[in-house]
């Protein structure tokens, strides 16, 4: 199978926030925002990455639980989770440009692999947006 564009839900977002719980960082774990929306902002969904919000779309591969999202960290750089089964990787792009920074993996066959798959990935979730350099 491959990737499909849909729309974010509140209970993707919350599925979102449920596979990355335990990627908070330790002096953050007391202050973490809890489960589900941030407080007064309703389509809005902390994670320990930036924000995900309900009113974007996402990129799915259910048949192989792999998915793609776009985070909202800072201005002028742009973040994309990707989701492999359990493996989680953070795109990010140089400032102010829709490069994407080089995969920091070690084993060449891995890097080769999860960038194919961001490839792949982000061709169906921005068209084409975000390259790598590289």
């Amino acid at each position: 199978m491959s990737y499909i564009l849909e729309d974010l839900t509140p209970e993707s977002c919350i599925r979102v926030q449920d596979d990355l719980r335990d990627n908070w960082p330790e002096h953050l774990l007391d202050t973490a925002h809890k489960r589900g929306a941030k407080p007064g902002i309703s389509f809005e969904y902390a994670t320990p990455y930036g924000d995900i919000c309900h009113l974007n779309s996402w990129v799915v591969d259910r048949d192989r639980n792999y998915y793609a999202i776009e985070i909202v960290y800072v201005l002028g750089v742009n973040r994309v989770l990707l989701y492999l089964d359990g493996e989680k990787y953070l795109l990010e792009t140089e400032y102010q440009t829709r490069t994407l920074k080089p995969l920091a993996i070690e084993d060449n066959e891995k890097k080769n692999w999860v960038k194919s798959e961001a490839i792949e990935a982000l061709d169906v979730l921005n068209r084409g947006m975000y390259y790598f350099d590289e």
